[in-house]
């Protein structure tokens, strides 16, 4: 069945344009149109059935917030690439799986904030790793609040919200935990809390999140990296499910529990073969022996 697909390459990537124009003649030459990124409609007037996209983790968020709610198919030229999932020598392999229908859609929520300040609502948009509060040279302090329930107020360097997707990005660097994918959830994570009782926690991804800025130093609003705006003293902060969610198009090649032990060299025993792969080729021997 014939598909039109998005193509997008990194500006600053001059081999990830290469090989973008080289997968659109490959796409092409087997009954596939593919459609230049200038030329991608998103929402009622969408005219691509996924995006295949050549760049790292950030093109990957900037063009899942530019076109949201179309599967993207990443193909890595980052440095860590959990969203750009395939790697550039095994995109062959991959895109054909694609094609041939042996894929899966990983579609996880997302975070849409708001800062309210005299009676006045700021929509600072949605993200799909994360939203942060943090502060500047001086200590900050966040009352914290879910469902209207007073949690703490933690003193340090800021807090987090993290949605599965982006809890191995920020949210593991502060000391959170990692979501694994299918937890309908967000991890609420202080940055450097000047107490003993740091906690992370999960919330419902039903939950209101909501933290007011308590302190007379300033802060700032941070979505996916980039900063949208001051927060100052008795601001709101709400931060619930976004509208959008996050569509990740994963073949079989791919694999989430491989890619963190991989990508982060996160790997307790580097020479320990697990049990379940040893004993299967043991076993593919026995039933040879047992067919002769």
């Amino acid at each position: 069945m014939s598909q039109r697909l998005g193509i997008v390459a990194a500006f600053s990537k001059p081999e990830a344009k290469e090989l973008s124009t080289t997968v659109g003649q490959w796409l092409e030459t087997r009954g596939h149109t593919t459609v230049a990124e200038p030329d991608i409609l998103a929402g009622d007037r969408r005219n691509v059935d996924a995006i295949i996209v050549f760049g790292g983790d950030g093109l990957m968020m900037r063009m899942a917030n530019a076109f949201p709610d179309i599967p993207l198919f990443g193909i890595n030229f980052g440095k860590v690439g959990f969203l750009a999932l395939v790697e550039q020598k095994d995109w062959t392999a991959a895109l054909q799986l694609f094609l041939d229908g042996k894929y899966d859609i990983d579609e996880s929520s997302t975070l849409q904030a708001s800062i309210y300040r005299d009676d006045k609502e700021y929509d600072q948009g949605w993200a799909i790793n994360d939203v942060v509060i943090r502060g500047g040279n001086r200590m900050i302090e966040d009352e914290v609040y879910i469902d209207g329930y007073y949690v703490n107020t933690y003193p340090g360097d800021g807090m987090i919200v993290s949605t599965p997707r982006g809890s191995t990005a920020y949210c593991m660097a502060a000391g959170g935990p990692i979501l694994t994918p299918g937890v309908r959830g967000f991890a609420v994570v202080p940055i450097n809390c000047h107490s003993p009782i740091r906690t992370p926690m999960i919330t419902s991804e039903e939950a209101l999140i909501e933290i007011i800025h308590s302190n007379v130093h300033p802060g700032y609003m941070i979505l996916d990296g980039q900063q949208t705006m001051e927060v100052q003293k008795d601001d709101l902060i709400k931060i619930q499910r976004g509208e959008h969610t996050f569509q990740l198009i994963r073949v079989t090649i791919t694999n989430f529990f491989d890619a963190i032990r991989t990508k982060f060299n996160f790997q307790v025993r580097p020479d320990a073969v697990p049990s379940r792969l040893a004993i299967a080729p043991a076993r593919d021997e026995a039933d040879k022996v047992v067919s002769h």
